[in-house]
């Protein structure tokens, strides 16, 4: 076959796009037309078209009769119709089409391929001198692994399944219709620039829920959920012992609320609770699960985590030499409750991280996330990006090379993008201080000012010492 398979960002294309999904078509067509009068060019035009085919997974609302973008069959018709009136349907060259982002499996891609050059061929046809059939994005990419089409992470074909099936599919149609092969362009930016980024952070040590247990100054009800708790586990009945233990506690909570059980009884009866559970649970559920504090935003850095579910590998990126012996989730450093990472690919609900020792640093890596992260992250919790180091590929002994590194916004940054003003809060805190900075204080005008500059110029972030990194 003729026909070539370019990758191409829509933007860069020399065509007049009508890209529209209602009446407005005509009146960007009236200006295509408008303006090349003016210019005395002959334009080159191409149109988005409206597909039929659709596809059931998270992205394919895009698609389909009810689709947001493109323009339908009746659309087009009026469209070729008035540059037929105009002596202008050589202008007509280019086809566009986008089935959805992450097309699960080649069939559903070949269906709406094969739709979009039925209607590439009827445009022949009609008389339009068409050159190129754009299909759009869609080329998707296995987030988790399981090369499956019934994943909305993953899809069920690698890069040249997907090219074969759309040039064979264009082929087919062509062919049938003794239509000339077309030049056929992707623009598949997800494929492209999703790894080309890598999200680096560190985390801390995590907590456990275990706590320590005690029956000191537990009430009589109390000792008698506890001997009944001692009774079932020498039985071995385990839901028995479930069922007591959620009593006793649902007992303590009560008493506590009423003022007559201590807080250290209450906590002693959680950690009880806790080891029975552990007790009696499956192996897999036994295990207990830490949350490592991480020094990122989900919302700046991971933000379609949040909004829509998406997961992303994550994993240490050093001590590989070690087995993980810890389940663990990650909670991050806004105050947002749903700043936290507890799904993973898989469908795993924790991840496996290893112990962190004192004094050591453990640092995790977030991966596939160079399609739309950095560009949808905002300032929620007045926490900006992080910094950025780009690595490129290079013919030295370690086969990279560091080409650049710029630090991350400051918090004076944060803070001018919300609208402040940081340097008229520095001043104000600074005066402030000094009306209450005593002649016999150990701190030091200077050393007010420099501590205020630190925290307007440093990063929002965890940093070590007063550097920023």
């Amino acid at each position: 076959m003729s026909a070539e398979l370019y990758n191409i960002h829509g933007w860069g294309a020399p065509y007049f796009t009508v890209n529209s999904s209602g009446n407005v078509a005509e009146e960007e067509l009236d200006m295509i037309i408008d303006l090349s009068k003016k210019l005395c060019i002959r334009p080159v035009i191409g149109f988005r078209a409206k597909l039929r085919t659709k596809h059931s997974g998270h992205f394919g609302s895009t698609s389909g009769e009810k689709g947001k973008f493109g323009l339908t069959t009746a659309q087009i018709v009026r469209v070729v119709k008035k540059l037929q009136s105009l002596g202008m349907l050589d202008c007509l060259q280019l086809l566009h089409f986008h089935i959805g982002s992450m097309i699960p499996s080649t069939s559903l891609l070949a269906d709406g391929v094969s739709e979009a050059a039925q209607i590439y061929c009827e445009l022949v046809r009609m008389g339009a001198n068409m050159r190129v059939i754009d299909i759009g994005g869609g080329l998707g990419i296995d987030y988790n692994g399981s090369k499956s089409s019934d994943s909305d992470v993953s899809v069920g074909y690698g890069l040249e399944e997907y090219a074969a099936a759309v040039v064979e599919a264009v082929q087919r149609v062509c062919d049938k219709r003794s239509v000339k092969h077309p030049v056929i362009c992707s623009e598949s930016g997800r494929a492209i620039v999703s790894h080309q980024s890598v999200l680096v952070f560190e985390a801390f040590g995590g907590n456990s829920s275990n706590a320590a247990t005690t029956n000191a100054g537990l009430s009589e009800g109390v000792h008698a959920d506890y001997r009944n708790l001692c009774a079932t586990a020498i039985r071995g009945e385990h839901d028995a012992c479930l069922l007591y233990i959620e009593e006793m506690k649902k007992r303590c909570l009560d008493e506590f609320k009423e003022g007559s059980l201590g807080m250290e009884e209450l906590a002693g009866i959680d950690g009880l609770y806790d080891v029975v559970r552990k007790a009696v649970a499956t192996a897999e559920e036994s295990e207990s699960v830490r949350t490592y504090h991480v020094n990122m935003s989900v919302f700046t850095s991971i933000p379609d985590f949040w909004g829509i579910q998406q997961v992303f590998p994550i994993l240490p990126i050093h001590r590989l030499d070690e087995k993980p012996a810890v389940k663990g989730v990650l909670s991050d450093l806004t105050c947002d409750s749903d700043g936290k990472v507890d799904r993973f690919i898989n469908g795993e609900s924790s991840l496996p991280l290893h112990e962190i020792g004192d004094g050591h640093k453990y640092y995790l890596g977030m991966f596939l996330g160079g399609a739309y992260q950095e560009a949808l992250g905002g300032l929620h919790n007045l926490f900006g990006g992080p910094s950025v180091v780009r690595v490129s590929q290079s013919d030295g002994p370690q086969g990279f090379a560091v080409t650049s590194a710029v630090s991350g916004p400051s918090c004076g940054d944060v803070l001018r993008a919300m609208q402040h003003q940081p340097e008229l809060m520095f001043e104000t805190l600074k005066h402030r201080a000094f009306e209450h900075l005593r002649e016999d204080s150990f701190l030091t005008a200077e050393a007010v000012t420099s501590g205020l500059a630190h925290t307007f110029n440093n990063t929002p972030y965890l940093v070590v010492a007063s550097s920023q990194s």
